[in-house]
């Protein structure tokens, strides 16, 4: 296996890892997710919808590590980004201090679709 390939399958077990364990985590504590998952507008995230996001995590992320449907798990977690990022960081709804989590973690969002895009088109 080449120096490159090496990277490429460390940076992906990495990557998925990361989404991984997120989901994880987030079915683990589904309850506790489930009471604190207000939106930026006020309202809260149905049950099902939070369901289908944490799946969409834990999928994802196992795609990615078992490089198998790797181009569908790095979409699927894009999409989970697309959603989450505005319905809990919408940094427009913000002002001053209080927009400077919510820009730093739609930053971290928009970074990992960019990393996510670099997996798919490795594996085009």
């Amino acid at each position: 296996m080449a120096n490159a390939d090496l990277l490429m399958v460390v940076g992906r077990v990495v990557f998925g890892g990361f989404f991984l364990i997120a989901g994880i985590r987030n079915f683990w504590n589904f309850r506790e997710r489930r009471a604190m998952s207000t939106t930026n507008y006020g309202w809260p995230l149905p049950a099902p919808m939070l369901a289908i996001g944490f799946a969409m995590q834990l999928v994802g992320g196992v795609l990615l590590i078992l490089n198998w449907h790797v181009v569908v798990g790095a979409a699927m977690l894009i999409l989970f980004l697309l959603m989450a990022t505005p319905l809990y960081h919408n940094l427009f709804l913000f002002h001053g201090k209080e927009r400077d989590p919510h820009l730093y973690l739609t930053l971290v969002n928009i970074t990992l679709c960019g990393g996510l895009l670099m997996v798919m088109g490795q594996a085009l």
